[in-house]
């Protein structure tokens, strides 16, 4: 089916066509932007979106910009990379009617590649489904426009198709059923911090698993005995505490919100968090109260780890060895993850400190 507006995928060997007024969504747009002419509709940062079409994903930006332009102009849509909330944000604009259609599957779909949201029915099996479609891509070999036809065609498959249950839906109900039977204790310690605490009883032989951070977009397997998307189905704008027992002590780990790389208007920001002017510069963390209470931690350490808070945080190019979106965590003197002789009691009363400047 072809698509009611056209598309170029920037990098593709395909020649750009002319356009009236072309929309770039999902990326920051280069020199070649036409001021006053073209149109940015992206929560990648930098960017030019207008505030009345700013939200999370570029996807939703997406959709807010065809509620409030029934007639709108534009000719040509262009983005520059291959995840699923760039080809769903294009392919939202691309085929608006069916897109509109399905607006929650598409959204969905591209906060769980975005952001490690809770995803369940068509979202997560489009989710799932697509990210594993066009990883099978080289593409040195398969044209990057080529290679969003394919997505196209296979998302126009999907949404006709009446099964609404991807098999990997059972992994994240499984582990959420952990914290529902309270085998994963689940704490608030205010309306903006939760904690989990993972028992020995289930970290015993697989620690390292539970340790793992999942990369940008990875489809869901059972290698992760814990997905942040388990967590984020009661906790998505909420730090979060994540301890690991083991034989040796609890190995914390605080994580930030999955979404904060992102310029992500509507969506709550932790304290002293600042977005950089580029998506190659790390974000800065500058939260007196935070820093104060790893110090404290720090100070009563019965462990051999160390507390260290990582003043900087980048989705691409992370430097701490946590990686993103961990912001603080236990490590050994050469930076690998060690556990604490901290109890859980102990190190939530004194987050609680801070509690309610979150």
């Amino acid at each position: 089916m072809n698509p009611e507006k056209r598309f170029y995928i920037k990098g593709s060997k395909s020649k750009r066509p002319q356009s009236q007024c072309a929309i770039y969504v999902d990326g920051t747009a280069g020199e070649e932007f036409r001021e006053g002419i073209d149109i940015e509709l992206s929560h990648w940062v930098p960017n030019r979106t207008e505030n009345q079409y700013k939200a999370g994903t570029s996807t939703e930006i997406c959709f807010k910009y065809l509620n409030a332009n029934e007639s709108s102009s534009y000719d040509l849509v262009i983005n520059n990379h291959l995840d699923v909330d760039g080809i769903l944000s294009t392919f939202v604009l691309c085929y608006p009617k069916i897109a509109l259609a399905h607006r929650d599957v598409l959204v969905g779909a591209s906060k769980a590649g975005d952001f490690w949201a809770w995803a369940e029915g068509h979202s997560l099996k489009l989710f799932q489904e697509l990210t594993l479609f066009y990883r099978r891509f080289d593409t040195s070999l398969v044209d990057l426009q080529k290679a969003y036809e394919l997505c196209f065609d296979f998302i126009l498959n999907l949404l006709k198709s009446p099964e609404a249950v991807s098999p990997v839906q059972d992994i994240l109900e499984r582990q959420f059923s952990l914290i529902d039977r309270g085998e994963i204790e689940r704490r608030e310690i205010s309306h903006r911090l939760t904690a989990y605490f993972v028992p020995q009883t289930l970290s015993k032989g697989k620690v390292k698993e539970f340790l793992q951070i999942p990369k940008f977009n990875e489809p869901l397997s059972e290698e992760f005995p814990f997905w942040p998307q388990v967590r984020n189905r009661l906790d998505e704008e909420k730090i979060h505490l994540v301890a690991v027992a083991t034989e040796s002590g609890i190995h914390y780990d605080l994580w930030y919100p999955g979404y904060v790389w992102a310029d992500t208007q509507g969506l709550w920001v932790p304290p002293g968090l600042i977005l950089p002017d580029s998506m190659e510069a790390p974000l800065q963390l500058q939260w007196p109260a935070l820093s104060q209470v790893i110090q404290k931690l720090n100070e009563i350490e019965t462990g051999v780890c160390s507390w260290q808070l990582f003043p900087e945080i980048n989705l691409f190019r992370q430097r701490n060895p946590r990686k993103f979106p961990v912001v603080a965590t236990t490590v050994g003197q050469n930076d690998e993850a060690k556990e604490s002789g901290l109890s859980l009691e102990t190190v939530t009363d004194i987050f609680r400190e801070i509690a309610h400047l979150a």
